[in-house]
């Protein structure tokens, strides 16, 4: 909606409430003005029918009363009845009459006429003038200051009531034809003062959008109009300027920027650079950190398992052969011999956990040859298959045969291997599958690859808990229970691993099992004939 329209909208509705208030006010004040000085004038002309009586006989007197009344129906068109009633004992009854009703249904005196008299007032009865145009009034007659009757007329006020609407109509005629030019001039006004001037001032600034930065709008008045013109077109001019100051400045911008872009690469290739070998730092910071921690705990643990062995090593193997000896004896008893047992299998586990100790605090040094992981598995498989067959374990071996030979300690390999079955076994006291896999796999690890030998051990076991899978190769901690674990076998297993340049990884579920995988480097210069089909884990 154009902004003509708008104001012209404005002004109908303004003048339209204008003439509505205009019409209530003609309708409801107006009239009822009108309509109160018309009943005042009719009711004036009943109190003069007896204004001029001045003694009992001169009211009585019927005839006279009468022609008064015909009288004075003949100077009023709009009188339609008028009667006067006499006062007396029994009440009010008709004295004199004149009009279009019939005196028969005028015997008994209106009720307006009572209440007249009763209240010694000129009364008025308008129920019946919206629909009858009938307007009814009632004065008291006194004589000496004592009522002695009353008047009761009827006027018609139809042709009142249409002269009223008559005027209404003329008066609503003019104000309507006021209001259409008020309107017509208040818009012709809005569009030489506003309107025109808008469309000149909106045409410019599309220019100006378009980019036609030299469009200046006409100025014709020094009103708002005018003045909004004039700041129109000054700013037209600052925005040329600026455009043109913009223009050069981005030039030089363009400049600095390409070459600040230009540092920004060469540094950022250098920042790069610097980044790479500063985390190749850091991480070999790390794990010399480690190493180096790994170690202190070694010292430390090799000097408590050599101070450990010397106390107590040679007195457990005191005992151990006094209690043979004392198991010779044919004299004690079959609960004796029993105690004695369970007293020199104490005595081995003690010296087991001190062997142990150990071993994990020195390490032998590798003797490195080159062997087969399937045969080295075959055989701890066939060293612990009394132990599975007790305890009911299934054994699954899926050994490649494409398998490449690594370069290890075949002993200290066995003894990773036989440990991660014991756990597993341990794992599955009621029974269960251990599932054994060999395969060789290719590795990816920081950009290059390098051929491996995967060696799965999987079984149906507990599982163990996520938030002790972290923690399972570190020394001495374990998940079994009181005296069936020192927490060091893992450990053990871990950096005999890491000794020989390989890897192992756990994967578990409680309630669905473990799967251990060692990854161990196959020995340079030896072939690998399935690895190209393989993939890492």
């Amino acid at each position: 909606m154009g902004l003509a329209a708008k104001a012209s909208l404005v002004i109908l509705l303004i003048v339209g409430l204008s003439a509505v208030a205009m019409e209530a006010v003609d309708r409801y004040y107006v009239q009822h003005v009108i309509q109160e000085h018309y009943q005042d004038e009719v009711m004036g002309v009943v109190r003069q029918v007896g204004a001029g009586i001045t003694a009992r006989t001169d009211f009585a007197n019927q005839s006279a009363r009468e022609l008064e009344l015909v009288k004075l129906r003949a100077s009023r068109p709009d009188l339609v009845n008028i009667s006067i009633y006499a006062l007396s004992e029994l009440g009010l009854t008709l004295l004199a009459h004149a009009g279009q009703t019939p005196v028969t249904m005028l015997a008994q005196a209106p009720s307006l006429a009572m209440r007249a008299i009763e209240q010694d007032l000129s009364l008025s009865d308008r129920q019946s003038w919206a629909t009858d145009h009938r307007l009814k009034i009632a004065a008291p007659i006194s004589v000496d200051g004592r009522r002695v009757g009353a008047t009761y007329a009827e006027f018609s006020t139809l042709d009142f009531d249409n002269l009223l609407d008559l005027i209404r109509r003329l008066s609503f005629s003019l104000r309507l034809l006021t209001w259409v030019g008020v309107v017509l001039a208040i818009n012709f006004f809005v569009y030489l003062a506003v309107h025109r001037p808008a469309r000149s001032l909106l045409s410019a600034v599309r220019a100006v959008t378009s980019g036609n930065l030299t469009t200046t709008v006409p100025v014709a008045s020094r009103d708002e109009i005018g003045m909004l013109g004039q700041e129109f077109n000054r700013m037209v001019e600052r925005i040329r300027l600026t455009t043109e100051e913009n223009a050069h400045l981005y030039e030089k911008v363009k400049h600095a920027n390409e070459s600040l872009v230009r540092k920004v690469r060469e540094a950022t290739a250098e920042l790069r650079q610097k980044n790479q070998e500063l985390a190749r730092t850091n991480e070999l910071l790390s794990t010399v950190q480690r190493e180096a921690a790994r170690a202190q705990r070694l010292s430390v643990i090799g000097q408590l398992a050599a101070s450990v062995a010397h106390k107590i090593g040679t007195p457990l193997t005191a005992l151990s052969g006094h209690i043979q000896l004392l198991q010779e004896d044919p004299q004690l008893s079959a609960e004796a011999r029993a105690r004695l047992r369970t007293v020199e299998a104490q005595i081995d586990r003690t010296i087991k956990i001190i062997q142990d100790l150990l071993i994990y605090a020195r390490r032998p040094e590798l003797v490195k040859t080159l062997l087969d992981v399937n045969e080295s598995v075959e055989e701890c498989l066939a060293l612990l298959r009394p132990e599975m067959d007790r305890r009911k374990v299934d054994t699954i071996l899926q050994c490649s045969p494409a398998l490449g030979k690594v370069e290890g300690d075949q002993q200290q390999l066995q003894e990773v291997f036989c440990n991660l079955i014991e756990n597993a076994l341990d794992a599955m006291p009621k029974g269960g599958t251990l599932t054994i896999r060999t395969a060789p796999t290719r590795l990816r690890r920081a950009g290059e690859t390098s051929d491996q030998v995967a060696i799965e051990i999987a079984d149906t076991g507990q599982g163990i808990a996520p938030e002790h899978t972290d923690k399972i190769f570190e020394p001495f901690f374990t998940t079994k229970t009181a005296g069936r674990g020192t927490g060091l076998g893992l450990a053990i297993a871990h950096d005999t691993v890491k000794a020989h340049g390989g890897t192992i990884h756990v994967h578990s579920e409680l309630g669905k099992g473990t799967r251990f995988q060692v990854l161990l480097p196959i020995a340079e210069g030896v072939p690998d004939a399935g690895s190209a089909s393989h993939s890492g884990r």
